[in-house]
């Protein structure tokens, strides 16, 4: 059974991307554990020392948050027509980011839905603060829902690359999950800053075109913009793309992205989902 970890501060936002994470595996055995953290700790330093002030509000804050998720369970679960779909509740006093790692380990979590502020938000802004949190430390699968975002079946999928790295049957697997399971066709996009591939590159372009055989990809090279994030927006709307895909490696576009200066500065709004693999190396 797939394990779906679900961050959720109980705004629209992430209801939305909730609702998203149910029909993307409408059709797919899983167990959806609800995951509200309700304060950051380091922020209630006050309370941790015992201050009298605070005696009692950690244990409020416990009980209103659990009653709040508690009844968006209930919601989802009268909602939802698949019964092999189970949903649980978990409350942490603890940082987001921190109680997602947690779970992924010791839930054996297979991947992490979570929305993000999307174009509607702050426009200079590429993902949320504590969506940007949890990415940064993922150590599974994570699908990345704009705000607002209406489901619609995965129709193309796109895949950014450079050929720099190597490719392995597990990493894949993720994406190639996806595309049995829509039939979705496959589209591995090259951002080219070199008129033609090195020796490692077109190795490593033949290894992926390998594994990726049943799907018969199609391969696109896009011009270097000077902003890849540019390239990748006219990439996405060309081919009318459904779900974006990438591999995060250490030291990589997506590490560069998620640093928070280089967020205030770009323009890239991510508009439609957004599926992020994490590599080790």
């Amino acid at each position: 059974m797939l394990k779906v970890l679900l961050p959720t501060d109980f705004s629209e936002n992430s209801k939305n991307a909730i609702r998203y994470a149910l029909h993307f595996y409408k059709d797919v055995a899983c167990t959806f554990y609800l995951l509200h953290t309700y304060t950051p700790a380091a922020q209630r330093i006050d309370y941790i020392l015992g201050s009298p002030g605070q005696i009692g509000l950690g244990d409020t804050w416990k009980v209103e948050a659990e009653s709040e998720i508690n009844e968006l369970s209930e919601e989802l679960e009268s909602d939802d027509t698949n019964l092999s779909h189970q949903f649980v509740t978990h409350v942490a006093f603890e940082s987001l980011g921190a109680e997602v790692q947690k779970m992924v380990l010791n839930e054996q979590i297979d991947i992490i839905v979570m929305g993000t502020q999307g174009a509607t938000g702050a426009k200079a802004t590429f993902l949320g603060t504590k969506t940007v949190d949890v990415l940064k430390e993922a150590t599974c699968p994570m699908l990345i829902v704009p705000n607002g975002y209406t489901y619609q079946l995965v129709k193309n999928v796109a895949f950014v690359t450079n050929y720099k790295r190597n490719f392995s049957a597990d990493i894949l697997d993720p994406i190639k999950q996806v595309l049995s399971r829509f039939g979705a066709s496959m589209h591995i996009m090259h951002i080219f800053e070199e008129e033609r591939l090195n020796r490692l590159q077109e190795s490593n372009r033949n290894t992926l075109e390998t594994y990726l055989e049943e799907f018969k990809p199609s391969f696109h090279w896009m011009p270097n913009f000077g902003n890849k994030t540019k390239g990748i927006q006219v990439f996405l709307k060309e081919l009318d793309i459904d779900l974006l895909t990438m591999f995060k490696y250490n030291h990589d576009f997506i590490e560069k992205l998620t640093h928070e200066p280089v967020i205030k500065k770009v323009s890239f709004c991510v508009d439609i989902p957004f599926m992020v693999v994490p590599v080790e190396e």
